[in-house]
């Protein structure tokens, strides 16, 4: 006996024998752990005609088949999904802190965008008194050019128009004479 002990445990790991003949006679086939999946054929006695997932029918020990998942299956199956869920609550987790900080981040533009729009609006009200103080005085302006008529009498008017078709023709030939010379080596073709 040594000075040191330490704790163990029996193990619930089961292997059972998969036999082609009853009552544990012929060939070995396979062997089953515990928490293999099998679909029960037939009974015999203490024995079981089973088929497994790969579909190999033999015959194994009854006694040792039960209708629910060992506890052991269930632990492993039940710490998966429960690792699962810990991942998913993590990334919702995540999710949510981000969908937070995006509604935070629109609650601030919106209350900016709310300042700007009523900054805009007292613009606003601003240019309106200034576009209908602008249209009174427009107003009063046309009123007065009705009272004094045209300015400019119309012989005025004819003179100026004759002057400028003149100095348009003018401006023309000068145009058309600078042109010519220069295309033709400062010669004049006409």
């Amino acid at each position: 006996m040594s000075a040191h002990s330490e704790t163990r445990y029996v193990t619930d790991e089961l292997n059972l024998s998969l036999y082609e003949l009853i009552n544990s006679k012929g060939k070995l086939l396979k062997r089953l752990k515990s928490g293999t999946e099998l679909e029960l054929l037939s009974e015999e006695g203490f024995f079981a005609e089973v088929r497994t997932k790969d579909g190999i029918v033999g015959w194994t020990k009854a006694g040792f088949l039960i209708k629910s998942k060992p506890a052991r299956t269930l632990v492993i199956e039940l710490t998966a999904e429960n690792n699962e869920l810990k991942e998913s609550l993590q990334a919702k987790g995540q999710q949510l802190s981000e969908a937070e900080k995006l509604l935070n981040n629109l609650k601030s533009q919106e209350q900016q965008t709310n300042t700007e729009l009523q900054d805009q609006l007292e613009n606003t009200e601003g240019i309106v008194a200034a576009l209908d103080r602008i249209q009174q005085e427009n107003e009063s302006l046309r009123a007065q050019q009705g009272e004094f008529g045209t300015m400019l009498p119309l012989k005025w008017g004819l003179i100026a128009t004759a002057v400028t078709f003149l100095l348009g023709i003018v401006a023309g030939i000068a145009l058309f004479d600078y042109r010519s010379r220069r295309r033709h080596g400062g010669f004049r073709i006409y």
